[in-house]
């Protein structure tokens, strides 16, 4: 059984939500001299600004080193990661948690670019995107590099779907590319009934399930998005619901009562005013003061209620 050796500073009282950084027991590197914790490091919960500070921080400024010993020892990274938060205010505040195990066995590749080093880093950087998602990443080629001095430019990368992440080869003007294809799935509402089109969608007929977003038009929705919505089509039992299945209903209508609002956060009035359009949230509908018969606008915030203006 592998040891787990943690290193947990600045424990704060949101410790599910802090990002945390996972070492492998055993890891695939590149054919390639300088050796970054982010070269070969797990994040969770993090974001891009973590990343860029995990490869910032050297393990190893000639990896050929390993091409002996084959393996890290956890003092080893324990030591360079404790420096980094002594040295790095920024990483200090993003208060990462650490797990890496007794000993970290490595290997190169038997590529220039190793694909298990690829597949850590893109999945890293779409977790920054969506963190419950879950990726499947293929890599369909990786290119030979002029140099040892080459870098992955991620910033372009697509969240789903094919890719063609260009690889900065040193001093060379043209880049090199690395293509692959992303699916991405996500918890999403399904039908656990036959919906008939123009029926009411309430929560007991749905049910969250993991889907494949990857070619979705719509945005993911939750189950109280959809709640009491009509269907705009009949959905059989199954079949992952999307804001294109539901009926666009006006948050408000002619003629209807609706709570207005009027002030900000430290003085609010409301009183009660006559819609004379019907609207969705964010349109601008007018209203009338069935007493006074003054006709205001205001924008609709939430079904049945406005701000005037």
């Amino acid at each position: 059984m592998i040891k787990i050796v943690s290193l947990l500073l600045f424990i704060s009282t949101a410790a599910w939500a802090r990002p945390e950084v996972i070492i492998p027991a055993e890891v695939e590197i590149s054919q390639r001299e300088l050796l970054r914790l982010g070269d070969i490091a797990e994040v969770q919960n993090g974001d891009e600004a973590l990343i860029n500070m995990l490869n910032g921080i050297v393990l190893r400024p000639d990896a050929r080193e390993l091409l002996l010993s084959q393996h890290f020892d956890a003092k080893e990274i324990l030591q360079k990661m404790r420096s980094a938060l002594e040295e790095n205010p920024d990483l200090k505040k993003q208060n990462p948690s650490f797990k890496v195990p007794s000993v970290v066995k490595v290997s190169f590749s038997t590529t220039p670019i190793s694909r298990q080093e690829v597949l850590r880093k893109i999945t890293n950087s779409l977790k920054t995107q969506c963190a419950d998602c879950e990726y499947k990443i293929t890599i369909q080629s990786t290119p030979t590099p002029s140099s040892k001095l080459w870098e992955l430019d991620l910033t372009q990368l697509s969240g789903r779907g094919g890719f063609m992440i260009p690889v900065r080869d040193g001093d060379a003007k043209s880049n090199k590319w690395i293509s692959g294809t992303i699916r991405v799935s996500k918890l999403t509402p399904v039908t656990t009934r036959l919906i008939i089109q123009g029926e009411r969608v309430q929560a007991q007929d749905l049910r969250m399930s993991m889907t494949d977003i990857t070619f979705a038009k719509d945005g993911v929705l939750l189950i109280g998005d959809i709640a009491g919505q009509q269907a705009a089509r009949s959905l059989s039992v199954g079949t992952p619901v999307w804001a294109s299945d539901l009926k666009r209903e006006p948050a408000t209508k002619r003629g209807q009562i609706v709570k207005a609002l009027l002030g900000d956060e430290t003085f609010e009035i409301t009183t009660s005013l006559q819609a004379e359009d019907s609207g969705f949230v964010g349109d601008l509908i007018k209203l009338k003061n069935l007493e006074t018969q003054k006709v205001l606008s205001g924008l609709i915030i939430d079904k049945g209620v406005v701000r005037l203006q």
